[in-house]
């Protein structure tokens, strides 16, 4: 008998909605990582720009060391070891160093990636240029493996960080002060990057003591010593990012005859969409009705997925994030929540219609939605018409069981284009299923 003898009230009803997205580009001024490796050069492409990356590192001192007595100097070399590169692998490629002169940084403060270098060295004192070079990727000395590029600085700096102060390696403050850190950049190339891995000082010198051999007469030794200096977690790097031609890839994009946008990396261009959460609540909740958010994705496609249009890696994972907390986010190292920040990962599917392929994003927002309505009503607060939410290239840190455990702002290169909210074939959409009863 069921639903005959079911009184109408209690009965419960199933709905499908599908909602529009409006959609625009954004243009990302700078983001805050703590990179585990960086980027050194400069790469242009026709489709999502140039981006030019250089890096300002300090280094650690070695505790309380102390030289022998009479050790003579010989060499200060700076080590920078990659894990691969991108572009062409014979482009050119001329880095210079700098001594950082005017100040350092603090371990504790977050430092954006279009930081002033000319805030931490004077460029135009000649003295502070201690080191150049020019290579290509594959000039690397090491394995393949482990390759790495070698620039010996010059004899005036080996002096100064020869003639230490027995104290300077006491504490931080007193090395600070004497060595503020590096800062690395390149002048000319648009064709190579390099993926740097690690970043060292290495410091030579030798020094002699007496020995008596088995005559009983003195014998001069010599030994040949080096200190390492590591730019590592202990100590404060940053990655600068600049996009000089950013506006004009912007321009572009507004100029092709369907709506599409890019989200690439490092702090390039990413999306801003708008979820219509009052249309939705309106549409969705209705008096004397509960409502229950059965699934709810925001799908997000893929525009001609191809080499020739795609010439960056494809970012594995994108966070639709809540615009006014993206700062917060990153520089507090939240962990996705299904009411503030979702992971959506890179996916296709068979098009029933075309029988080709589709390669999209999917975000579930079921929960946020539920959150939104129920915070909304808990309140007695009346929704806005839209909330902005930002496509946000993303590396994820896994533990062994699969749990996410961090979240960091992409900061190699990578790019993808999407199609936009008013596309015509594939526009950004959420479809919503939930029950009333």
């Amino acid at each position: 008998m069921g639903s005959s003898i079911q009184p109408p009230g209690d009965k419960i009803s199933v709905t499908f909605d599908r909602f529009n997205i409006n959609s625009e580009d954004y243009s990302v001024d700078f983001m805050y990582s703590r990179p585990d490796s960086f980027l050194l050069g400069t790469f242009s492409d026709n489709t999502y720009g140039t981006v030019h990356a250089d890096i300002l590192a300090q280094v650690e001192y070695p505790k309380n060391h102390v030289y022998p007595s009479h050790a003579k100097p010989d060499s200060i070399l700076l080590v920078m070891y990659y894990k691969k590169f991108f572009g062409d692998q014979h482009a050119p490629m001329h880095v210079s160093v700098y001594e950082m002169n005017k100040k350092t940084f603090d371990y504790m403060k977050p430092y954006p990636s279009n930081l002033n270098p000319d805030e931490y060295v004077d460029k135009s004192d000649p003295s502070l240029l201690i080191g150049e070079k020019v290579f290509t990727a594959v000039d690397a000395s090491g394995s393949n493996a482990i390759p790495y590029v070698i620039i010996k600085l010059n004899n005036d700096f080996l002096q100064r960080f020869s003639n230490v102060q027995s104290d300077t390696y006491s504490q931080d403050s007193k090395f600070f002060d004497f060595f503020k850190g590096m800062y690395i950049t390149t002048d000319f190339g648009s064709a190579s990057m390099l993926y740097v891995r690690q970043i060292d000082l290495e410091y030579y010198h030798s020094y002699t003591y007496t020995l008596k051999d088995i005559t009983g007469q003195d014998s001069i030794v010599t030994v040949n010593s080096s200190v390492t200096f590591p730019a590592n977690t202990w100590v404060r790097q940053v990655n600068r990012f600049l996009n000089p031609d950013k506006a004009n890839i912007i321009n572009q994009l507004n100029n092709q005859p369907e709506q599409v946008h890019h989200i690439s990396s490092p702090a390039n261009i990413y999306t801003r969409i708008q979820l219509p959460i009052k249309e939705m609540q309106q549409k969705i909740e209705s008096e004397g009705s509960r409502v229950f958010i059965n699934d709810a994705k925001l799908r997000v496609d893929i525009n001609n997925l191809n080499k020739e249009t795609f010439p960056l890696p494809i970012p594995s994972n994108v966070l639709l994030i809540k615009e006014n907390s993206l700062e917060r986010f990153f520089n507090k190292r939240e962990l996705p929540a299904d009411t503030c920040a979702i992971v959506g990962s890179y996916d296709r599917k068979i098009n029933p219609d075309t029988e080709e392929i589709d390669y999209f994003y999917s975000f579930d927002i079921s929960k946020l939605l539920a959150h939104e309505f129920k915070q909304a009503k808990e309140n007695n607060l009346t929704l806005p018409d839209n909330i902005n939410f930002l496509l946000v290239p993303i590396r994820l840190k896994l533990s062994s069981n699969n749990v996410i455990i961090d979240v960091s702002q992409q900061f190699l290169l990578s790019g993808v284009t999407i199609c936009g909210g008013n596309h015509s074939k594939k526009p950004i959409k959420v479809n919503v299923v939930y029950s009333k009863f």
